[in-house]
């Protein structure tokens, strides 16, 4: 039924006789509060229609309901605080309303302006993200925002304190806030949905799932994915450890109220989350390129019409007396008024996006500014960490209590350690988790430091995390559940809260299970908000081959090609310890997600085949910059050699093979591919005029062939000799030593090449 058609509808109801007591049934809400929400509805449906509107204008390109929904929005957003954090789909329009969201950028989101404070045009209309009022950046992929909001619900409860280091001082939300996330229920098929309700649980973190249940995920009826058409059904185990399961009508202004509310009361004692399953309806069909007279029949599309919660609350409101016909009408009239008032003013000038308006908003990494927050730390805890390093040595953590850097040159898995130990003594921003990065299982760690000492401990199955969690706690550094997209998503909530969480992901062959949470909510967040939400965190991660045939399939990928192609993400690969130190100090202060890939066959390596690679420990002053290579042996010109991580090293020793041919070769480090130092690039080509580009990973998408895309676009004029690359071959790494030789790049074949090239 159209917005007027509703109008009309009411104007023929019969006004009701007033009954004492009545409020009482809409949960002792006064008419006021009750008209008030009303209006949200009708105003939220209003809206819609003027974006159907400026959709057959041309103005508009796309469009999404809501209606049906509005009456939960206004509900929840009656009961839940102002301030508890939202995290929805992109159908809760009225709860935007509620929240105080203006018309005005309701009608920027659907033109695309870059006005719009939500996203400044980057998402299509109804991706909704108002942190301001707690209303958190929305993305397209419903079910795995579930994940962040029982990130996030883990988040508000963790009792650690931010002090503002690095992160938003005292949190972004307090203690007792409740997080909502509302999904539709086509969504809860996703395995994200079904961990973050275990996650709450188990947790007993203070999250409300409201599943909006219309009956339909586009063409998909509900009871061809749930027992009884029901989401909620595999969770009642569940009950047994503390979730309160409720189903009630979402288009019932008195039961929605009651029900709501008592959910609201549940989960903010502590008693335990809640999880909902809604009757909504769906009034227009899945999106403007779908049509739901083509699947749905016509009885019940006319039950969606008859059941439309702007006709029932209002029916119902005018049979008990509250208000009359024309009161509710009335509504109507001046909202529509004022809606096409303000779409006509943003319409007639719109501002559209410019580059910058776009390309300024995939990064917030500001050398200066990360620099900054780093001497800023040094400055006012660097000088507790003598004091502390006598303490850590006594109890056995380390073998001397000297500070790092006044001792000798060092492995990649030391530095790494120690860096970690810096950092986390230095704020309390921080806090790192993941498969096995604890030293013990939080039940041994509660027995004391008398059970501890007699065992050794873990911390990572390569122990870099070694002694930390001794050292600075459980709260601080724990283990997880083997859910590689439940680390991640744990990761967002901590990170909107206000941490700096260094998730680790034990090996990058694993990252599969959690690539949507990095790929499409992680590195998107700071886009998508249009700048005004970060997403800290550093996720710390093994990678590569070379492990002397221990390695084979998902033990040995350097698929970094894969990584390098998410815009927000940066991706960065030390080769040595004193790179290691000041890259992670930099990731740390980067203010935005960093990939952080550590080399297993260098965490423990000294050499590589006679070639020294053990480093020094950097002043704490040292941090080294995203995108600025590392040259070596910078006066050659025969020859250069770009590489990164494990393969860097080989290179190095290949540079000594090649002197002794009387061929000088310089070697670039890039030590970040993602930004990648295209200056240093196009100097050395500039300078070599021939370059071999050796990578782990493979051809296909690689990093080799993106430098040399780059080079051969931009520098071809400079060169000698064709580029040559060397890759990884077509196919996952094979088990023993023999599959290393065949599938990853080998030492004389690096240098066989490179004799080629200079010959050339």
């Amino acid at each position: 039924m159209a917005y007027f058609e509703i109008r009309d509808w009411i104007n023929k109801l019969k006004p009701g006789s007033e009954k004492k007591e009545v409020l009482s049934e809409y949960g002792g809400l006064d008419k006021k509060t009750l008209k008030k929400m009303y209006k949200n509805m009708v105003l939220a449906r209003r809206i819609e229609q003027e974006e159907k509107t400026l959709l057959r204008k041309g103005l508009c390109r796309f469009f999404i309901g809501c209606g049906g929904k509005e009456l939960v929005d206004v509900v929840a957003a009656h009961f839940l605080a102002d301030t508890d954090p939202f995290i929805g789909y992109y159908r809760n329009k009225a709860f935007d309303m509620s929240r105080g969201v203006s018309i005005k950028q309701k009608i920027y989101e659907a033109v695309g302006d870059v006005r719009s404070s939500s996203s400044g045009g980057m998402l299509q209309l109804s991706h909704s993200s108002y942190p301001e009022l707690g209303i958190l950046p929305q993305a397209s992929p419903t079910g795995s925002h579930a994940l962040e909001a029982a990130g996030l619900g883990e988040a508000i409860k963790c009792s650690v304190p931010i002090d503002g280091m690095l992160g938003i001082k005292g949190g972004r939300f307090s203690r007792d806030s409740i997080v909502y996330c509302a999904i539709g229920e086509g969504s809860t098929s996703s395995p994200e949905f079904h961990r973050a309700v275990f996650y709450s649980v188990y947790n007993n973190t203070p999250n409300i799932f409201g599943i909006y249940n219309c009956g339909w995920a586009i063409s998909t009826s509900v009871q061809e994915q749930f027992p009884e058409g029901n989401p909620t059904t595999s969770f009642e185990g569940f009950q047994r450890f503390g979730l309160l399961i409720e189903n009630f009508d979402g288009t019932e202004i008195k039961e929605s109220i009651k029900t709501f509310k008592k959910m609201v009361d549940y989960v903010r004692s502590g008693k335990g989350p809640a999880i909902c399953n809604i009757n909504v309806t769906r009034e227009d069909s899945h999106s403007g390129s779908d049509d739901q007279t083509h699947y749905m029949e016509p009885e019940l599309q006319n039950y969606h019409i008859e059941n439309d919660p702007l006709r029932k609350m209002a029916k119902e409101m005018i049979d008990d007396g509250l208000f009359t016909p024309d009161e509710l009408a009335v509504l109507y009239d001046e909202i529509d008024k004022e809606v096409a008032a303000i779409s006509a003013e943003v319409t007639a000038d719109i501002h559209y996006k410019k580059p910058e308006d776009v390309l300024t908003k995939v990064y917030s990494y500001n050398k200066d500014s990360a620099f900054d927050r780093w001497y800023k730390l040094i400055k006012e805890k660097g000088e507790i960490r003598q004091e502390r390093y006598r303490e850590f040595h006594k109890k056995g953590f380390f073998p001397t209590d000297e500070l790092p850097e006044n001792q000798p040159p060092m492995t990649l898995r030391t530095a790494i350690n120690y860096t970690l130990f810096d950092i986390f003594m230095m704020t309390d921003d921080v806090i790192l988790f993941g498969e096995d990065v604890a030293d013990f299982a939080r039940e041994v760690f509660d027995k004391g430091e008398e059970v501890m000492n007699k065992l050794k401990g873990k911390g990572g199955v390569f122990l870099t995390t070694k002694n930390l969690q001794r050292a600075f706690g459980p709260e601080r550094i724990y283990n997880t559940q083997l859910d590689e997209a439940g680390i991640l998503g744990r990761a967002v909530g901590h990170s909107y809260q206000g941490r700096v969480p260094s998730p680790e992901i034990q090996f990058i062959d694993y990252m599969s299970p959690g690539y949507q949470q990095l790929k499409d909510r992680i590195a998107t967040t700071y886009q998508r908000s249009a700048g005004n939400v970060k997403m800290p965190m550093v996720i710390r991660t093994s990678y590569g081959g070379y492990k002397q045939g221990a390695g084979a399939m998902w033990h040995s990928e350097a698929n970094l090609g894969t990584y390098i192609n998410i815009p927000g993400l940066h991706v960065v690969i030390p080769s040595n310890a004193a790179d290691a130190a000041g890259l992670l100090r930099t990731a740390f202060v980067s203010g935005d997600p960093v990939l952080f890939c550590e080399a297993v066959a260098l965490y423990n390596r000294r050499d590589w085949d006679g070639y020294n690679i053990l480093a020094k420990y950097p002043p704490l002053e040292k941090l080294i910059p995203f995108g600025e290579a590392e040259v070596y042996n910078k006066e050659a010109e025969d020859i250069a050699i770009i590489s990164y991580g494990i393969t860097l090293p080989i290179c190095l020793r290949v540079m000594e093979q090649l002197a002794e041919k009387n061929v000088s070769a310089r070697v670039i480090d890039l030590r970040t591919v993602k930004p990648i130092d295209w200056e240093t690039i196009k100097e050395t080509v500039e300078q070599c005029s021939r370059i071999l580009i050796v990578s782990e990973d493979r051809f296909h998408g690689g990093v080799g062939p993106t430098i040399a895309g780059y080079i051969g676009d931009q520098l071809f004029d400079y060169l000698d000799a064709p580029v040559r690359i060397i890759t990884s071959k077509d196919a996952r790494v094979a088990y023993g030593p023999d599959g290393d030789e065949i599938c990853i790049p080998q030492q004389a074949d690096i240098l066989q090449a490179a004799v080629e090239l200079a010959e050339y």
